[in-house]
């Protein structure tokens, strides 16, 4: 117990201290990207976005806190010497690992409540929080923003008035990705009957349109008087919930049949997978980080970096984020796409644990 305790103690001063600093830089970058998107929002309204983007900071501080605490926790102690000691006074290196793998236990546990609770209901919220605001511009008593990005399309103006926004700028994409720039005198936005779609009623525009054909970009200009278009906003005032906002009750009801959704079963079995594979990542993470640690000598965190966090973040993100890509256009298995960075970093520290632990 002294030994655990005293290895516990340095990787867990170590995770707090990576916890809060991670947590508020990424926390910053996040709120400075939302204000980005809807500038010149009310206080009242950041106020009540902000809050819903602490979930997603922290699936991220938690596992990189973890893999940055059992690489520096561990690498002092092989840098100081004091594995060797250690191995010299018959302790088996493998109770060195224990409170990391436990620290990372304890943490993959949060992140399976955060990912699977908390996340879609913070996404689902911050979603119909700008779904409101953006209500406002289909009425005359105004906005609180001047700036708002819906999916790949977006508006901003300088001024709002009886119900019109005054010099507007629109940039649209459609599916082709091709872009359309307007730029109009005033422009009045209009809700249809289901709540589907914003049309747009533009006067005095000045439309560039740019299209790619055979690679090459095909630019022109057009004046109009008036002139409409429309942006689909089902997800913004319908309640029917997008893919991440999905609980896991509802998206096993839809892998069998049991609710309607207009998501195709690949995509909805691999977010559930996806899910839970995130989850696992602050223990693989320990399970990864330890043996490599253990190799560290003299050199410091930077060599803890190069040698340890770097090649598993650069390992490890690459194939969640492109399994799960593949997995939704159907073309490897969901489990292959959802579980490929898990199982990568399981093979790795066992490997690593019985080729530099178990000497």
């Amino acid at each position: 117990m002294i030994l655990f305790r005293y290895v516990f103690f340095e990787i867990a001063k170590t995770f707090l201290l990576a916890f809060l600093g991670l947590s508020a830089v990424i926390f910053i970058a996040f709120m400075l990207s939302q204000l980005h998107s809807v500038q010149g929002a009310s206080l009242g309204l950041l106020l009540q976005i902000f809050p819903n983007l602490l979930p997603d900071v922290l699936l991220i501080t938690i596992p990189s806190s973890v893999l940055l605490a059992v690489t520096f926790g561990i690498g002092r102690l092989a840098g100081d010497n004091e594995l060797n000691a250690m191995r010299a006074n018959g302790v088996n290196l493998g109770r060195v690992l224990v409170p990391g793998m436990m620290l990372g236990l304890v943490c993959s546990v949060a992140c399976f409540y955060v990912i699977h609770v908390v996340i879609p209901a913070a996404h689902y919220n911050r979603r119909h929080l700008l779904g409101r605001a953006l209500e406002g511009l289909l009425t005359s008593r105004g906005t609180a923003v001047r700036q708002i990005r819906l999916g790949d399309q977006f508006i901003r103006f300088k001024d709002f008035r009886d119900g019109r926004m005054i010099e507007a700028d629109i940039f649209l994409v459609d599916r082709q990705k091709n872009r359309e720039c307007i730029r109009a005198r005033e422009a009045r936005l209009l809700l249809d009957e289901g709540g589907q779609r914003l049309v747009l009623d533009l006067r005095d525009a000045v439309v560039t349109f740019q299209s790619d054909v055979k690679k090459r970009d095909i630019q022109s200009d057009l004046i109009f008087e008036r002139v409409t278009r429309e942006i689909d906003v089902s997800d913004r005032f319908s309640k029917n919930k997008n893919l991440p906002d999905l609980v896991d009750r509802e998206l096993l009801a839809m892998i069998h049949g049991e609710m309607a959704t207009r998501y195709g079963r690949e995509e909805l079995t691999t977010e559930y997978h996806r899910r839970k594979a995130l989850s696992m990542a602050p223990l693989l993470f320990a399970i990864a980080a330890g043996p490599l640690s253990m190799l560290l000598k003299r050199g410091g965190r930077v060599t803890g970096l190069a040698a340890v966090v770097l090649p598993v973040i650069v390992v490890y993100f690459p194939l969640v984020f492109g399994g799960q890509k593949l997995a939704e256009q159907g073309l490897i298995p969901p489990l292959v796409g959802a579980y490929a960075g898990d199982a990568v970093l399981a093979v790795a520290g066992l490997v690593t644990f019985r080729r530099f632990v178990l000497l």
